[in-house]
C-alpha cells in the first residue's frame, strides 16, 4: 500500500469537498477564491463573487462594517467562530459562524483564508429550547399559583377575605400590573369593585368604584355577555375603560365569574406589556375564575345561612353539602397539580445532558452552565406537570389519521432506551411491519409508555426480554407488549389505568402513575380497548386494539 502523504492534491480535495464555506479574500473583503460549498450555500457563482466584496454580497446594512472589522481584527485559529447573518442570492436568511483559518501576504496585499459554518438549524434549536424552558417555567409558576389559590379559597368562608386573598396571590405570583375583582349588585345594573391590588386598588375601593353592566368597559361587557374578553392592545379595544389610576395598562383579560348559569361578577387582569396573555395563560386564569365563582357563591350562601339560621336550616344543610363537595374537588385539584413537583423532569434533563455531551465543543462555559441549571431546575419541577398537561390535552383536538408503522416506531424507541443504559442485557423482539391507521403523534405516546414501562420493570432482571407483536384474540387482531419483569397481582389489574395508581413503591420503581392512564385515553380516542395480564415476578403483557 502506498504511503499516504499530504500534498497539493490532498488540499485541493479538502478545499473542493469540504461541506463548509472556504474562501480567500483580501482584508478589505475582495474575494479571491471560494470553494464549491461556498457557491452552493450562498447561491452565488464564482463569477459573481470573485473580484467583488464578499460582505456586500452576503450581508446587509451595518453588517458589512462588522464583516470588514472581522477581517481586520479576528485572530486566526480561534476555535469558536464569529456569527453573522447571511442573505443568499435567493433572499434566504442563514446564520453563518465565520473563523479565520490563516493570514498571509501575497504580492504585498494582506489576505485572509476564512471558513464559514452554517449554524442556522443549531440556532433555531437553541431558540426553541430557550422558549420551551421559558414556557415550562411560566406554566409551573401559574400552576403553582392556581394550587395556592385553590388551597386558600377552599378554606375561607368570609367573602371579603376570600376575594382579597385571591387577587393578592394572583398579582404576586403572576407579576401582573393590576388585578381586580368586581361583583354585580342586587340591581344587576352595576359591577362594584370588591378587591383591587396596589395603590390604585386602594383608591378605587375608597370611592366605591363601579362600572355599568354593558358595553362601556371590558368588565361590563364580560358580565353582560358571560364571556371572556382579551385585549392584547387596549388602545385598539372598543370597550376598554381607560382608568386614569392605571396609566400603564397595555393589555387586559377579563373573565366572568359564572355560578349556576348566572354571572355574579368578573376578574380583570391587566399588564404593562402588550400581548402579555397567551392562550395557555387565559386557560389557567379561567380555571381559577371558575373555582373562585363557585366558592364565592358558596361563601355568600354560608353567610346568609348564618344570618337566617332559624328559617333556612334545611338550606344550610344542602349548601354545606355542596360546599364540602366543592372543597373536595379543590383539594383533589390542588393535590394533582402539586403532587411530586420535585420528581425529575427527565425529558429536559436528558436533552440537556445530550447537549452537554454531544455539543460541548460548541458551547462556552456560560452555555454549559445554563444547561446545568436547566438540568437542576428540571429535576425540581417534576415530570408530573408535563404528564398532567399531556393527559388533559389528549381529550382535545382532532385526530389526524394516517398509516403508522408501529414496528419502526417501537424499534426506534427501543434503540433510544438501550442507549441510556448500554450496560443492561436486554433483548427486544419486535415483529416487523405492524402497520395501523391512527394518529402518529398519539400512537407514539402509547408505544413510548408501554416500552418505557417494560424497560423500567425489567431493570432487576439479569437478562431482560421485551416483545412487541400481534396476535388473534377471539377472532380479532390485537397488539401486545410483553416483558419478563416485576409483573403485578391480577387482583389489582383494574387499578392499572387510573391516574396516580401505582402497584409498586416509588422507591422500588420511579414514575408518576399517570403513564398507563395516558395510554388508555389514547386507545379510547381511537375507539379501541386495552387490558393487561401479569404475575408477580413473572412479567406482564399489555394488549390493545384500535
Amino acid at each position: 500500500m502506498e504511503e499516504f502523504t499530504l500534498n497539493n492534491d490532498f488540499y485541493e480535495r479538502v478545499y473542493a469537498g469540504a461541506p463548509v464555506i472556504i474562501c480567500c479574500v483580501t482584508e478589505d473583503g475582495t474575494t479571491i477564491a471560494i470553494n464549491p460549498a461556498g457557491e452552493r450555500l450562498t447561491g452565488y457563482g464564482t463569477d459573481e463573487l470573485v473580484g467583488k466584496n464578499i460582505w456586500r454580497r452576503l450581508l446587509r446594512g451595518d453588517d458589512t462594517q462588522h464583516g470588514e472589522e472581522f477581517l481586520r481584527t479576528y485572530p486566526a485559529g480561534k476555535p469558536s467562530g464569529h456569527k453573522m447573518p447571511m442573505t443568499t442570492r435567493e433572499g434566504e436568511h442563514r446564520m453563518i459562524s465565520w473563523s479565520i483559518v490563516d493570514r498571509y501576504v501575497k504580492d504585498g496585499t494582506p489576505c485572509v483564508i476564512m471558513a464559514g459554518v452554517d449554524v442556522t438549524e443549531r440556532e433555531q434549536v437553541e431558540v426553541e429550547r430557550e422558549g420551551l424552558l421559558r414556557d415550562l417555567t411560566s406554566r409551573n409558576r401559574q400552576l403553582h399559583t392556581a394550587t395556592e389559590v385553590s388551597r386558600s379559597v377552599s378554606t375561607i368562608l368570609d367573602t371579603g377575605e376570600l376575594i382579597n386573598e385571591t387577587v393578592e396571590r394572583i398579582k404576586e405570583r403572576f407579576g401582573y400590573y393590576y388585578v381586580g375583582l368586581f361583583l354585580v349588585d342586587d340591581t344587576g345594573k352595576y359591577a362594584h369593585l370588591r378587591a383591587g391590588t396596589g395603590e390604585a386598588g386602594r383608591q378605587l375601593l375608597a370611592v366605591d368604584h363601579k362600572l355599568p353592566v354593558g358595553e362601556g368597559s371590558m368588565v361590563g361587557w364580560s358580565i353582560a355577555n358571560a364571556k371572556a374578553r382579551v385585549a392584547l392592545d387596549v388602545g385598539k379595544d372598543a370597550v376598554h375603560f381607560n382608568n386614569p389610576l392605571l396609566p400603564q395598562t397595555r393589555s387586559e383579560v377579563t373573565l366572568p365569574l359564572l355560578s349556576r348559569d348566572r354571572c355574579i361578577g368578573a376578574l380583570t387582569f391587566q399588564s404593562a406589556k402588550e400581548a402579555d396573555f397567551s392562550d395557555e395563560d387565559v386557560a389557567v386564569l379561567r380555571v381559577m375564575a371558575e373555582q373562585l365563582a363557585i366558592v364565592i357563591e358558596n361563601a355568600r350562601l354560608y353567610e346568609q345561612t348564618q344570618q337566617h339560621a332559624a328559617e333556612l336550616e334545611q338550606r344550610v344543610v344542602e349548601r354545606t353539602a355542596e360546599l364540602t363537595a366543592v372543597n373536595k374537588e379543590l383539594e383533589a385539584f390542588a393535590y394533582s397539580v402539586s403532587h411530586d413537583l420535585r420528581a425529575p423532569l427527565r425529558a429536559i434533563d436528558g436533552f440537556s445532558q445530550a447537549l452537554l455531551e454531544d455539543y460541548q465543543a460548541c458551547l462556552d462555559e456560560v452555555g454549559q452552565d445554563y444547561l446545568r441549571r436547566v438540568q437542576a431546575a428540571s429535576r425540581r419541577m417534576g415530570l408530573l406537570i408535563s404528564d398532567l398537561l399531556k393527559l388533559s390535552r389528549l381529550t382535545r383536538g382532532e385526530l389526524h389519521r394516517e398509516q403508522v408503522n408501529l414496528s419502526a416506531m417501537a424499534s426506534e424507541i427501543a434503540v433510544g432506551l438501550q442507549s441510556t443504559r448500554p450496560e443492561r442485557q436486554a433483548e427486544f423482539l419486535i415483529e416487523p411491519d405492524l402497520v395501523v391507521n391512527g394518529d402518529p403523534r398519539l400512537l407514539r405516546i402509547v408505544i413510548e409508555n408501554l416500552l418505557d414501562n417494560a424497560w423500567k420493570f425489567t431493570d432487576k432482571q439479569p437478562h431482560a426480554r421485551i416483545e412487541f407483536g400481534r396476535m388473534e384474540i377471539q377472532g380479532k387482531p390485537a397488539y401486545f407488549m410483553r416483558d419478563n419483569g416485576a409483573g403485578f397481582d391480577m387482583a389489582y389489574a383494574q387499578k392499572l389505568f387510573g391516574a396516580f395508581q401505582r402497584l409498586h413503591s416509588a422507591t422500588e420503581f420511579e414514575g408518576t402513575g399517570i403513564g398507563l392512564a395516558t395510554v388508555q385515553r389514547v386507545i379510547h380516542r381511537h375507539g379501541g380497548e386495552i387490558w393487561a395480564e401479569g404475575q408477580v415476578d413473572k412479567g406482564a403483557t399489555f394488549y390493545f386494539r384500535l
